[in-house]
């Protein structure tokens, strides 16, 4: 998945980047950092304009949250739609569950009211941080009559912290890449000794515990 996802943005650039950011907005679970950081790799490597990578990202991330945040709100109507439905015994096959409405489960939807308890409109502001919840938090909003020209600014804020921030890193590994890669090789043997020491330690402590578990009479974990 990553290795296609690098590729695809590496020979489609600006126009692979606006499309992945938009649906990582709209909630399909691809990581937002990916495109942002390796965006910044090829801008360090001279291969993109890290400014025109800036403002694509920036436009297409608030495309794509304005969206689920619509999508929320339209949710809101369906469900106001369904109730009354209900109230007067009728069941319309045009307010059937859709794909949005199972996303937006109740329990969920109860975890997400539970930021907006606590931290009030800053939760979309810090919803963005959360790749877990952000995109329960944007239908929230949207569902929740939140106003939208305070969801613009909030989240607009928001990405204006992480999205330079991923931006700067691929940058700054991208202008540094093939002193990277030496570094990387002259390391590497060291880091494979320590991952070989770690793996050797991890069995040795899992050993240890299975054999104090015998010898109280317990079954081994896992049984």
């Amino acid at each position: 998945m990553i290795a296609w996802l690098t590729e695809y943005l590496e020979q489609f650039q600006y126009v692979a980047i606006a499309l992945v950011l938009f649906l990582a907005g709209l909630g399909v679970p691809i990581p937002e950092d990916i495109p942002l950081i390796y965006g910044g790799v090829l801008a360090g490597q001279g291969h993109m304009d890290v400014y025109v990578h800036f403002a694509v990202s920036m436009v297409f991330i608030l495309v794509g949250d304005v969206s689920l945040y619509l999508i929320g709100r339209r949710l809101a109507a369906r469900r106001l739609r369904r109730a009354a439905a209900s109230a007067a015994d009728q069941a319309p096959d045009s307010l059937t569950p859709s794909r949005w409405d199972r996303l937006a489960s109740p329990e969920r939807l109860a975890k997400v009211e539970g930021y907006f308890d606590r931290y009030g409109s800053w939760s979309v502001f810090l919803g963005r941080f959360v790749a877990g919840v952000r995109g329960a938090v944007f239908l929230t909003a949207g569902m929740g009559g939140f106003p939208l020209w305070r969801f613009v600014l909030l989240d607009g804020l928001a990405a204006l912290v992480s999205v330079p921030a991923w931006i700067a890193l691929g940058y700054w590994a991208g202008a540094r890449w093939e002193q990277l890669l030496e570094q990387a090789k002259t390391y590497q043997l060291y880091l494979l000794g320590g991952v070989a020491v770690a793996l050797a330690v991890s069995a040795y402590v899992a050993r240890r515990r299975s054999l104090r578990r015998l010898m109280r009479g317990e079954p081994p974990a896992g049984l």
